[in-house]
């Protein structure tokens, strides 16, 4: 485990490191194979929880001329924008 960890950290140990480390990590990790669900407090939110979204409804939607008359260019009912790939 202790090399995993210095692989992720992008660090290098020597072996009296990874043994100091791996005694330090034991008892960490030995607490936490004995934690059992029934030792966890259940979480409550204390806020309710509710779909914060408003209904989706249509309205006052735009006809295609009028979502372009402000356009710099179109053509055939689409925008036209500058190409910004090559060959295409």
């Amino acid at each position: 485990m202790v090399d995993n960890i210095a692989a992720t950290a992008h660090i290098a140990l020597t072996e009296e490191e990874r043994a100091q480390l791996a005694a330090e990590f034991d008892p960490i990790i030995e607490s936490l194979e004995v934690t059992t669900d029934d030792q966890l407090a259940e979480t409550v939110n204390p806020l309710p929880v509710n779909n914060v979204l408003r209904a989706d409804v249509v309205a006052n939607e735009l006809t295609n001329e009028q979502a372009l008359s402000g356009a710099p260019q179109a053509q055939d009912g689409q925008f036209m924008v500058p190409a910004i790939l090559d060959g295409e």
